[in-house]
């Protein structure tokens, strides 16, 4: 099977975006869970399972959570998973940090964890090269939107919510794809 590179390049336009996209107010993005059609499922960012973790997730996404069905997009485990990797197994305060990481990751149903497709993953890298080239980010750090960008196309992919308290981020991620669906929280 190929895929039809050029119809993602017609999606995303690169030649479209030539400046740095601004920042807009928070009135302008999506924080009302009440707009949240009540039949659409749920894709965490890696952040709801933080602030889940650290009990500071806003009790309107807890609500809505106990509604919804839950997909997990694999970017967004592997981002919680790579702390297994990275904290240091000599310092005494690991196994505390990674004991609820482990639980939780153990915990999520296989059924509901979703891998993004060859043609998400080619689109996802399209648009975070986008935002590196106009949000001016360093070489080194070229790769910085690529799971979100990965977890919100998927989203769109699936006809689920992306639920996340990255607002700057997502912003820039709504302005090159407006129609795709988020959800916005500020942490408690």
């Amino acid at each position: 099977m190929r895929f039809d590179v050029q119809s993602i390049i017609a999606r995303t336009d690169p030649g479209r975006w030539s400046r740095p996209l601004a920042h807009r107010p928070r009135a302008d993005l999506p924080f009302d869970p009440l707009r949240v059609p009540a039949e659409v499922s749920f894709l965490f960012d890696a952040t709801v399972y933080i602030d889940q973790l650290k009990g500071q997730l806003p009790a309107a996404i807890v609500n809505l959570m106990a509604s919804r069905t839950i997909l997990h997009g694999a970017p967004a485990l592997a981002e919680l998973a790579v702390t297994i990797g990275v904290l240091d197994p000599a310092d005494r305060r690991t196994p505390a940090t990674l004991a609820p990481i482990v639980e939780m990751l153990t915990r999520i149903n296989p059924s509901r964890i979703i891998a993004p497709s060859y043609e998400v993953w080619l689109e996802a890298a399209v648009m975070a090269g986008i935002l590196a080239r106009t949000q001016n980010i360093p070489k080194q750090d070229r790769r910085k939107f690529l799971n979100d960008t990965l977890l919100f196309l998927q989203a769109a992919e699936t006809g689920s919510v992306m639920v996340s308290r990255n607002s700057r981020d997502l912003d820039l991620l709504l302005q090159l794809k407006p129609r795709a669906a988020v959800l916005l929280y500020d942490q408690i």
